[in-house]
């Protein structure tokens, strides 16, 4: 596939993960339990999941070697918890770009201290000032997008 289009294909789902916030923040206000949405949306997500991994189209799992994962493989579940109820509960409170904004900084920060570092069996990249100034000006832009 080439790359522009995996590009294309990344900012799509990137746009539904905006969807998906508002939804699930919709879901919360309906259901009056911002958890409750969070819930929902793991449980019908690991159904869909389930159904693609059953489907073998995608491969089929090996778990014999599955302890031989370092400890911190096993918390991306955790982290989307969090990403999900956080989202939930910003959403009604600062909007759908304040949240997402600030959502993309912190991925940026994060990204460039792991690739920076060459934390998580990643190779380490070099932080250069270029990168440093892209991630000003994203933390730039949440500051402007806060301003009313």
């Amino acid at each position: 596939m080439p790359q522009t289009l995996i590009t294309v294909l990344i900012a799509l789902v990137g746009s539904g993960l905006a969807v998906q916030a508002a939804a699930n923040a919709r879901l919360g206000a309906v259901l009056q339990v911002p958890l409750a949405s969070a819930l929902w949306n793991f449980l019908l997500g690991s159904a869909a999941l389930a159904l693609l991994l059953a489907s073998g189209l995608f491969g089929r799992p090996s778990f014999d070697d599955a302890a031989a994962a370092p400890w911190w493989a096993w918390i991306g579940g955790l982290l989307g918890a969090l990403f999900v109820t956080t989202s939930i509960l910003a959403v009604p409170r600062v909007g759908t770009v304040a949240t997402f904004g600030a959502i993309i900084c912190g991925q940026f920060i994060g990204a460039v201290l792991i690739d920076t570092r060459g934390w998580l069996g990643v190779e380490p990249i070099p932080l250069t000032l270029t990168r440093v100034l892209g991630v000003g000006l994203l933390v730039a832009g949440v500051i402007l997008i806060q301003q009313k």
